[in-house]
Order: structure tokens, then sequence, then C-alpha cells
């Protein structure tokens, strides 16, 4: 029974909260396009932007938001933004990875961009003209690293945290990346790679890559199609050579590579890419989820729980504003003790937000404590003087 209480508190406050942003009528904008020269591919290049709903939202403090980097943008933005939106979401209290930058690049000549090294030769041998601007994926990772990433970080907030992400060929990319500058990505995601490519040159790599210190704090999740086709006579090169890749990271890992492989039998190399992003970020965020029955019981929970988080992320990561407020309002209506206790750390956590310091001030006055909470509200104003819940508050504490 309290679990079916506190689920439908936890739903209805998330519900609500997103009743009040939605607007009535217009549009609704997933991203925005934008382009960056690039002196190194000697060429205009475009790239999509999405942002989280928070980015924008007034209500609590700006913050900052790790980074999703991902190939073939245009074919995959849709998808790893709906994602990314869903786990990170508090509606039906998700929260399961914090909400994300996603950066989405499309591509100019595919071909040249995705792939490590020149040839001419397909997975079976033959020679295929349409390879011959092979070979440039060097280029383009320094593209990447070299003005990319620097133009979002410079327009964007961004955490010291990134993702990248890539299919097929991207997916060899991604793994080119991780081998040649593994300090540029915190972690890697390669969806069904073509590691087929030019007779298995990262294959060939990957033994000595990963018996050697040198990825340590960095994460790698493989995921692969069912590329297997009925009446096979032959090895099929592509799913073969993803097959020992795995086998060889499995048997071979000292190098501190954070590694997760999955196989997904009902799904061609065409229709992996969805499910795949969804179990990648799972698996990459893994420590993130906090247990918001043991938060509600015990508030000093969220502190110890995201120290563990930002240890497995290097970097400090904060309980969001959002839950700690939306989890103090539930307790109000059941422990005015454990209200005040999750909306103080609200303020301990966040000092300069009005809206944590008018939140703690409602607690207080549920408890009743009225000087306390005239302080807490006075703190508010004074952080934001238009602060018009903390205002009408205080006029009702005077009265």
């Amino acid at each position: 029974m309290r679990f079916v209480t506190v689920c439908a508190l936890v739903l209805s406050l998330s519900f609500a909260a997103g009743a009040q942003s939605a607007p009535a009528t217009g549009t609704i904008n997933i991203g925005k396009i934008d382009s960056i020269y690039s002196g190194t591919l000697k060429e205009q290049r475009p790239y999509l932007v999405y942002l989280p709903p928070s980015y924008s939202d007034t209500t609590y403090l700006p913050q900052r938001y790790p980074v999703l980097y991902v190939l073939d943008g245009d074919a995959h933005f849709h998808s790893i933004t709906g994602v990314l939106q869903f786990l990170s979401s508090a509606t039906n209290g998700v929260l399961a990875m914090p909400e994300m930058i996603v950066v989405a690049i499309p591509n100019t000549d595919r071909m040249r961009d995705l792939t490590p090294t020149h040839t001419e030769l397909d997975n079976d041998g033959k020679v295929q003209v349409a390879l011959k601007t092979s070979g440039g994926g060097p280029n383009f990772l320094q593209f990447i690293k070299g003005e990319l990433i620097p133009r979002i970080e410079m327009a964007y907030r961004t955490a010291p945290y990134r993702v990248f992400v890539g299919h097929s060929l991207g997916g060899i990319t991604v793994i080119d990346a991780l081998f040649s500058m593994p300090t540029t990505f915190n972690a890697y995601v390669a969806i069904d790679p073509s590691l087929w490519w030019d007779n298995r040159v990262l294959l060939r790599r990957t033994q000595a890559m990963v018996s050697k210190p040198g990825f340590a704090g960095r994460t790698l999740f493989v995921g692969q199609a069912n590329s297997l086709q009925a009446g096979d006579t032959t090895v099929n090169v592509h799913f073969a050579s993803i097959a020992q890749f795995n086998s060889t990271v499995n048997a071979l890992n000292t190098s501190g590579l954070r590694y997760g492989f999955k196989y997904y039998g009902g799904d061609d190399h065409g229709s992996v890419p969805l499910i795949t992003e969804y179990d990648a970020m799972r698996f990459v965020f893994d420590a993130y989820k906090p247990d918001i029955f043991r938060a509600l019981e015990d508030p000093s929970y969220l502190t110890a729980h995201f120290a563990r988080v930002s240890a497995q992320m290097g970097y400090p990561v904060h309980p969001p504003e959002m839950m700690l407020d939306m989890l103090g309002h539930i307790e109000m209506s059941r422990d005015t003790t454990k209200a005040i206790a999750l909306l103080r750390l609200g303020t301990e956590q966040y000092p300069t937000s009005a809206n944590a310091w008018s939140s703690y001030g409602d607690a207080l006055m549920a408890k009743p404590d009225s000087k306390q909470a005239t302080a807490a509200f006075e703190k508010a104003l004074a952080l934001k003087p238009a602060h018009a819940h903390a205002t009408e508050m205080l006029k009702k504490l005077k009265k």
C-alpha cells in the first residue's frame, strides 16, 4: 500500500510539472541545426543539437550537462534524444541517468570520414569504386576533437563527461577513437561495428590495445545484431569479426576498460541501433539511478549515493535540484521531519537557488516553525527579489 501511495504521488507531481510547462498550442522543438567551418576537413560541417528540457527552465539554477556525440546524426537524432529524454525524466520516476546535451553529426562523405584506413576492397575482398575516398577517419576524429568539441563547450553549459556513439562504419570510428584518443570521451558505444573493415585492421590491433594499461576510467559498450543469413555457406565476416572482438576483450582486458556487450538475436543490422542505445545508456550510467523509496526514508542516502556516482563519472555530480524539490514536497504530506531534511539538503547543494530556499520555507511552515520559515523565505527573496511564492508566504507569515 505504501508503494502504491508513493508511486501515485511521484506520478502526480511529475505529470503536473510536465503539464505546467507544456504549451497549449504551437510547435515542439526537438533541437536546432547549426554548422561550423572545419579547417581540418576544408568544408562547412552541419550538426544538430538537442538540449534537455531543464536547460532553459528558470525554476531551478542553471546546470551543466554531459554531452553525447552521435555519428550518422541525421539517422539517429530522433532515437537517441528520445531514449535520453525518457531515461533522464522524472516522469514515472525513471531518473536512470543524467540529462544530457546531444550533438548529432550528419555525413558529407560518409565513406571518407567513417573509415580508419584506405582500402577499396569490400568484406568479400572485391574492389568497389564507392570506397575510393575511404581512409579519412583520422582527420574526421581530429575535426571532432579539435574543432567541434571546443565549439560546443564554448556555446553550451557542458559538464566534463562525453559519450561517443556510432553504428556500423560509425561503430568502427568509435572504436578507433577509443584506441587513438581515449581521453577525448569517457564512454564509447559501438553498435554492430564493421570490424571486417580493411582485413580486420582494428580487430588486429585489439589484443595489443586491451592487454596493457591505458583505458582506466573509460567505458565501452558493444551491441551486436543478428546478421547471420539463412543458407550461409561461408563465414559471415561481419558477424564473426564482432564475435572475435568480444572474445578478445573478455579474455585479455587488463587495460582498465569497463566493458559491456550484448547480442540482439531478434534484431538485424538496421534495427539494432535503437535498442542498443537504450541498453548502452543503462550500462554507461548503471550507478546513477537512485532508490527513490530509500531516499524518502533516509534523506542522507542521496548524499552517499551521488558520491558514488561522482566517483564513477570522474567529476562532482549532485542530486538534481528538481529531484530534491520533488521528494521534499512528497514528504510534506507524510513526514514533516524528513521533508525538512530533504529540502534543507537542497539549500546545501544549491545555496544560491531561490527556489530551494522557498521550498525549504514551505517545509518549515508545515512543522510549523514560523521564525525559521521567515528566514528561509527572506533568503529566497534576497537571491531573487521577484520570487512570487516567497513574497506571498512572507505576507501570510506577517499576518
